[in-house]
């Protein structure tokens, strides 16, 4: 049981503070588990390989494999809860101050300018442009 809250603790923290999408977290996590002692480097290295490989986020994917591989089905649960539950907070609370700002209109159109350069970036991101826009 000790294990569990270690694996879900460890990975909150890491999913609280950690910013820049999967591939910054990667240190992070092969960090933890080897100070831990939860893998070998070499495991954790096969681990982010077939994480990567796999369909899905990178640091979802190497969460799970790393807790199955320390405590099993519950501890693949139970880090992939702690990796996610930051993110699920913060969404929930944004969207709730978000809620209570929305009606005013100055917000409402800073989102509508918004759009344009939104939609640019994300046409950017896929190369469907051939220029770069910034």
């Amino acid at each position: 049981m000790m294990e569990l809250w270690e694996l879900f603790s460890t990975f909150f923290i890491i999913g609280f503070v950690s910013f820049g999408g999967g591939y910054a977290m990667i240190p992070v996590i092969g960090s933890e588990v080897s100070q831990h002692g939860w893998m070998t480097t070499q495991q954790f290295t096969d681990v982010i390989a077939i994480a990567g490989m796999s369909p899905g986020p990178i640091t979802i994917n190497s969460t799970i494999l790393v807790g199955y591989s320390t405590a099993g089905l519950a501890g693949s649960i139970s880090s992939a809860l702690g990796i996610l539950l930051p993110a699920i907070i913060l969404v929930i609370v944004i969207a709730t101050f978000f809620n209570k700002l929305n009606h005013y209109q100055v917000v409402q159109a800073m989102f509508y300018g918004l759009r344009p350069i939104v939609t640019s970036l994300i046409l950017f991101e896929q190369s469907v442009l051939p220029f770069p826009i910034i």
